[in-house]
């Protein structure tokens, strides 16, 4: 009896010591590795990735837009620029109001430079972005620096552009806004365009102001 007793106090005593010294042995530096993988696990953005949904394009946008896309301030480089045009429904004719469109392009060097602050999509993105809302003759204007080509070429300059309609869950890009004096856009480029919205391709010209101006009208079919 005497003996069963011993057995029963020595036997939680190895086993809390077997614990304690694996802990022990365990140094400062893996412990806090681990904690930082797990909070690495936690804490990943699903939205930071060339290829995350289309939806994080909208992650961030203000609960408030008019029908005005700005995307770069006074203090960019480049060449200001500005398009206009109106949304229409699949007939083709019918005004199509409170679509929202983002954008997004390069600055005049031909690359998607960043501020140092973005996150998500952004930081794919870069800081040249924006978000509008049609108004309610799905009229919207993009107010910008013309974007230059990318500096290993083989695409022309372009903005990239998705549309979120009313009503509807899955957002979707559309055909890129590209300029018709660009020598790459041909018949090759435009026939192998598959979105929506047109071929995007706009007569771009400089108006008193030294001003890019151009229009696209978006047919969402």
């Amino acid at each position: 009896m005497k003996t069963l007793k011993l057995n029963l106090i020595f036997i939680p005593f190895i086993t809390c010591l077997i614990f304690f010294s694996i802990y022990c042995g365990e140094t400062n530096s893996q412990r806090q590795n681990n904690f930082a993988s797990n909070d690495n696990i936690a804490s990943k953005d699903s939205c930071d990735g060339p290829d995350a949904d289309i939806n994080c394009c909208f992650a961030g946008m203000p609960q408030n837009l008019n029908n005005i896309l700005n995307i770069a301030d006074k203090n960019e480089p480049g060449e200001r620029m500005i398009i206009k045009g109106t949304v229409f429904k699949e007939d083709g004719i019918s005004t199509y109001p409170d679509v929202i469109i983002y954008a997004y392009h390069t600055d005049n060097s031909g690359y998607y430079s960043k501020k140092g602050i973005e996150i998500g999509i952004r930081k794919w993105h870069g800081h040249l972005y924006g978000w509008a809302k049609t108004d309610k003759e799905g009229r919207y204007e993009i107010h910008s620096i013309r974007p230059g080509r990318y500096p290993a070429g083989g695409a022309p300059a372009h903005i990239h552009s998705a549309i979120r309609e009313l009503g509807k869950n899955d957002p979707y890009y559309i055909n890129d806004f590209v300029f018709k004096d660009d020598s790459l856009v041909d018949d090759s480029y435009v026939s192998s365009l598959r979105l929506k919205g047109g071929p995007g391709v706009v007569d771009i010209k400089k108006n008193e102001y030294d001003i890019w101006i151009g229009e696209r009208d978006i047919v969402l079919k």
